[in-house]
């Protein structure tokens, strides 16, 4: 299977990456190291997770060079709107150690005021513009949202980063990210870890002679989503990417429609399901 995909500009990333949420101090610093030397080169961070400074730290001890590491990073809430996001993009660039980032992502849309979600579209456009991020795109947003954004700009996101996995399996989502070019990343990727005695899912992992999150990634990239599974744990690291094996029409057909289907992350009131 293919370990990369080619985004609606062109550039390529990764299927895998290592998220960083809840990863702090010197955890997240090792885990980023040990990631990046083990099989990964996604690395996913955000100014919300405030550990931008670790993720810089670890990227850099990998001795990996710049050029062969993705590096997304999000503009958080509290920094929406032009100025903020890009005053708090260069703080970002200085903490991660680097002069440009991959990708950048607005975190989350705000629903009550839409212009600063707009004014801060227009920001990271300009960052690509000045080659500081190579990528620019959206997470959380619906399809209205995402349609809505679409009504004021010709830049079309690259990325629209998400909770999805086979117990939130958001076809009409993937449907139309797709029809528009952009990729769906997918968060929260083995679902937190609830569903893991699931009887169907055991059952696909046992054919495969895989764990039951090994199979949950490989569904997100047989659909061809990049996932982020996040862990500071080396033995999950390697585990999470053991991901690329091929999944047949019946293990699709049984994941496609496992229940219960559930979403786990509600916030800031975009998702009222």
């Amino acid at each position: 299977m293919k370990k990369l995909t080619t985004l609606n500009n062109g550039i390529e990333i990764p299927y895998l990456g290592l998220g960083t949420f809840l990863a702090h101090g010197d955890d997240c610093a090792h885990a980023v190291e040990f990631a990046l030397r083990h099989g990964y080169d996604l690395i996913d961070t955000a100014q919300g997770y405030r550990n931008e400074r670790q993720v810089g730290k670890g990227w850099k001890a990998s001795g990996r060079p710049r050029e062969d590491i993705f590096i997304t990073t999000k503009i958080s809430y509290g920094n929406r709107g032009y100025d903020e996001a890009l005053q708090s993009f260069a703080s970002s660039l200085e903490d991660l150690q680097t002069e440009y980032v991959d990708l950048v992502l607005i975190h989350w849309p705000d629903i009550q005021d839409f212009d600063r979600t707009i004014d801060t579209w227009h920001a990271l456009v300009e960052l690509q513009e000045q080659s500081k991020s190579r990528s620019i795109g959206v997470s959380n947003f619906t399809i209205p949202l995402i349609e809505r954004l679409l009504e004021t700009t010709d830049v079309v996101p690259v990325v629209n980063q998400v909770e999805f996995h086979t117990f939130l399996y958001q076809q009409d989502l993937l449907a139309y990210c797709q029809n528009k070019g952009i990729q769906i990343e997918a968060y929260s990727p083995v679902a937190k870890a609830r569903f893991f005695d699931h009887e169907d899912l055991r059952k696909v992992a046992q054919k495969h002679a895989k764990t039951p999150a090994q199979v949950m990634l490989a569904w997100l990239v047989n659909h061809n989503l990049v996932a982020i599974p996040k862990s500071v744990n080396e033995s999950r690291i390697l585990e999470n990417a053991d991901i690329f094996f091929e999944l047949d029409n019946e293990d699709m057909q049984i994941l496609d429609h496992i229940e219960p289907q559930t979403r786990l992350v509600k916030e800031l009131g975009v998702f009222d399901d």
